[in-house]
């Protein structure tokens, strides 16, 4: 039986074409996932995606994570953007055209979008924090609506539940040929959040005690990144066994059912003197 993993679900699968059927500088036509009002439910119309500006990038979206930040800024009212808004932030797909300046990218690399990229000039970027860049670098408003030309605001600089978007050219993050789209764009939010928070939020040393507490798709990336970080023991807690299966098959080399008892005593029954850090998600 094929195993699925909880990011096994793509919100958008557009099919494959040739990336050059497009004209690298004109506007173009697709679909979008919309807010129009707030409270109200997602819709799918038609936006008009214009050329990428200086230092910017259009990508033709091959694949979207689904995140709960989105249903986040539903549930919001729009979180302070303006409406429409373009959900999605978890994209891949491959670059369609380029703006001026533009040299590390050209049009058909497949790209991976971050939905953060650091603006290197602030006061955070310039003492080498750039996870707490104050301005992180976003596109010119790039998308209509086409029924009435409305701008539309793009969740996290990112818009990516559409089959075009428009993005800084630094936040387009070139991928292997070989590495196939619909995994890379969960690379864009679920994994380095998760092997983030190992490497940099709470770094994991070499030979660590590691508890994570949930085993979905972003604790499964923790497991992964403290794995990285050689972890020598990584405690998964969850009170689905299924997910426990999952986290043991990413690395958790112990594995703790939260309805069986108190979890706390039982991570500490499986370490001396109790766990060296923990991630809960």
């Amino acid at each position: 039986m094929e195993t699925h993993y909880p990011w096994d679900r793509l919100l958008w699968a557009v099919p494959e074409e040739e990336p050059n059927t497009i004209s690298p500088m004109a506007a173009v036509e697709g679909r979008a996932a919309l807010l129009l009002q707030p409270g109200e439910d997602a819709v799918i119309e038609t936006v008009v995606v214009d050329d990428p500006g200086p230092n910017e990038v259009r990508v033709r979206i091959t694949a979207s994570g689904v995140c709960h930040t989105d249903l986040t800024v539903k549930n919001l009212r729009g979180n302070g953007m303006a409406f429409p808004i373009v959900l999605g932030h978890e994209g891949a797909g491959i670059v369609d055209a380029v703006g001026e300046g533009v040299t590390h990218l050209k049009p058909g690399d497949p790209v991976v979008i971050a939905y953060r990229a650091p603006c290197e000039q602030c006061p955070a970027c310039r003492r080498g924090d750039p996870r707490r860049c104050y301005m992180a670098l976003r596109p010119g408003p790039r998308v209509h609506r086409k029924a009435d030309g409305a701008l539309c605001s793009q969740v996290l600089r990112c818009g990516t539940f559409a089959d075009y978007t428009v993005v800084h050219a630094k936040a387009a993050i070139k991928m292997p040929e070989a590495m196939p789209l619909d995994k890379a764009c969960l690379i864009a939010c679920g994994v380095v959040t998760g092997v983030g928070a190992c490497m940099n939020t709470t770094p994991v040393w070499p030979g660590a005690r590691v508890a994570v507490i949930g085993c979905g798709g972003v604790g499964l990336s923790v497991i992964q990144g403290a794995r990285l970080a050689h972890a020598r023991q990584i405690i998964a807690v969850d009170v689905n066994p299924v997910k426990l299966q999952w986290a043991r098959d990413f690395g958790a080399t112990d594995v703790v059912d939260a309805r069986d008892g108190d979890p706390v005593a039982a991570v500490r029954a499986l370490t001396e003197d109790g766990w060296d850090g923990g991630v809960e998600f």
